[in-house]
Parts: C-alpha cells; structure tokens; sequence
C-alpha cells in the first residue's frame, strides 16, 4: 500500500556540453534512486545555456526517458535546474520605511537599473526574507523554449530554479553553517555562499576546465587533446612531469579560486560577521587530481568534493554509473529532491510560474 502512494519525481540538469537526468521516489526523508542518465551534447545544441537546436536537444531527452528504468518509473513530473548563465541573482537589502505595498516597484527599480534585459522581457520570482529580497530572474524567451521543450517530450515542469538552489539541497548537510559551493564547470566558475537563510553571494568568472586545458596547450606547446589529457592525469600533483602540469594550473587556481574565496571571506566576514564554515567543490572540472588537497593546503580550511550519498542514503539503487561520475549528477539530484517535497511548487524560487511584475 505504501509504495502506491510513494511520490516520484525527475530532477534534470542541462549544460553546453551535457544533460542529465535522475529518478528519485519515496520522500525527502527516504529517497530512493530509480535511474540515471548522462549524455555528452555535441557543439551548437546548447549554448550559454539557450536551446540552439531544438529538435537534437527533444530527440536525446526523449531517448534518455526511453531507457528501462525511466520507462518503469512512468512519472512525468520533473524539476528543471536552470544553467546559472541564464539566471540572474540579486539578493536586495529593504530600505528601511519601505512598505510592504511598495515592494514590487522598488523591485522593478532595481532590475531597471542593473539587469541587461527590460523588464517586459523577463520572467520573475522572490523571497522575502527578513530584511532582504532573494530575487531571480530570466529572460521569458529562454524559459519559454525550455517549457516548450518538456512539452514535446510528454513532460510535466512543476519547477524551474536556479543550478545554486539544486546543488545547495544536495551537497548542503547543516543549514545552520555557513558553506561556499564552489561549481567549476567547463566554461565557468560560480560561487555561492549560503547559510540559514539560503542563498548570499552569488558571483562567477571565467577561469575554469576549459581555461585550465588552454594554459597547458600555451604552457607545454601541445594539442588540445594532449593538454586535456595530461590535464586530467596530472592535476595539481607537483610530482608528475617533473612538476610542468602543476606550475602551470597553479596560477589558473590561484587567481580564478583562491583569489576570489579569499575575497568572498573578507566581504562575508565584514558585512555579515560570519566566517565561511565548509567549503564544497562541484562541477566536472572539480575532480581535477590533487585540486581538493592544495585548496585545503593554501586557504588554510577543509575544502570537500561535495557528497551526494548523505542525501540519497536510502537509495536502493547506486548505479555504476552514477558511482564513477557522480560529480555530475549532483544538481539533477538536487532538483529531484524538490520535486518529493510536500509542495515544490511554492516551495522556493520557481521560474516555471512565469511571473511578471
């Protein structure tokens, strides 16, 4: 009788240069895993996170639903966790006096004056929280694509938030600290920190997996290929070829990461008086060997390759697959987390609402 009533969801994350899906059932307390699927998209499908060809992008999600366990799950339901280069973050702070009535204007205001999109362009959602507003916005023509994407595939978006929101419920154990999730992708590196009351600080650069492997090809006058792979054997391990691989990403590492971090802390500290408690590494390029070890070794603090399995704990399943790149899993998973709760919809930011101020 309990597993009739068991609720389902799917969690799906998409890049430029891939997409994943998950299928989680049972209850944020007991989540149980029912699938995965990964799938490398070729050059020009996605593209700073738009949709640049439709049909390819429909075809692969379709062929991805149609694997064995998605098709035995046969839930539709699913959370979409946006790429964060087509959200736009701002956490406002309430002038003091501003009534509630004049919430909305003064929000209006504030996307004018620092947002590259007119406002009539632009899908909306916010929290208030205390004295602040967590605001979130993107432009209607790129969710509008996606929505119409899920509709062709027979899917059903009962959320749409923010890539930060996703990895946050999945890597985030103890709300009460204070966390930087540091998510080095291939072609960017964001930063976020949260504490109790979600996300802060949200900011990123360019320096990431795709910089790393043209450093190596300038540095070691290689082929892309062969930078990538020595990339990816050698890592930041001062003892591989004759320390070459290291000296190179080091100056990468120490100005788009530990340079920003450092800064991170200094402004948390002084306009919040909070030190940042954990650090949590995600993303593909975040696997990067000996990575972990020399961000632990020069800010001086723990520093985690971020953990799934504390969430999902109560899987039945852990697939091979999932085990051997779970890193990129992680915002799938946190996105399906959502879908299981009592009421994801109006549970946090959700974009798919479509709401215009």
């Amino acid at each position: 009788m309990f597993l009739f009533f068991q609720k389902k969801a799917l969690g799906l994350s998409i890049s430029d240069y891939s997409i994943e899906i998950v299928s989680l059932a049972g209850s944020m307390g007991k989540p149980e895993l029912s699938a995965v699927k990964r799938t490398i998209l070729e050059t020009g499908i996605i593209g700073k996170g738009k949709i640049l060809d439709k049909e390819k992008i429909k075809n692969i999600l379709i062929n991805l639903l149609k694997s064995p366990n998605f098709e035995r799950d046969k839930t539709n339901r699913i959370v979409f966790s946006m790429p964060e280069t087509q959200s736009f973050v701002s956490i406002l702070e309430v002038p003091l006096g501003l009534k509630a009535k004049g919430i909305v204007e003064f929000i209006k205001e504030q996307i004018n004056q620092t947002l590259p999109f007119s406002l009539e362009d632009l899908y909306v959602d916010y929290k208030i929280r205390e004295r602040e507003i967590y605001l979130v916005a993107s432009p209607k023509e790129v969710i509008n694509e996606y929505l119409e994407l899920f509709n062709e595939c027979n899917l059903r978006s009962v959320v749409i938030e923010t890539e930060f929101e996703s990895l946050s419920r999945a890597l985030i154990k103890n709300k009460k600290e204070t966390a930087l999730i540091i998510d080095i992708g291939a072609e960017v590196t964001n930063f976020g920190v949260f504490d109790e009351k979600g996300l802060r600080l949200s900011i990123s650069n360019e320096i990431a997996g795709v910089k790393f492997t043209q450093s190596l090809e300038e540095g070691l006058k290689v082929p892309k290929e062969e930078a990538e792979r020595v990339k990816k054997e050698c890592g930041l391990n001062p003892e591989k070829e004759e320390g070459k691989i290291f000296l190179i990403l080091q100056k990468d590492v120490q100005i788009g990461i530990i340079w920003e971090v450092r800064k991170i802390e200094e402004y948390f500290l002084k306009k919040e008086g909070k030190k940042i408690d954990r650090i949590i590494l995600t993303g593909g390029s975040a696997s990067l060997p000996y990575l972990k070890d020399y961000l632990t070794y020069n800010l001086e603090k723990k520093v985690e390759i971020g953990d799934i399995w504390s969430k999902i704990r109560g899987a039945k399943i852990k697939s091979e697959e999932l085990k051997e790149g779970f890193i990129f899993y992680q915002a799938s998973i946190g996105a399906a987390l959502r879908g299981l709760e009592r009421n994801p919809q109006e549970s946090g930011i959700n974009l798919a609402k479509k709401k215009e101020l």
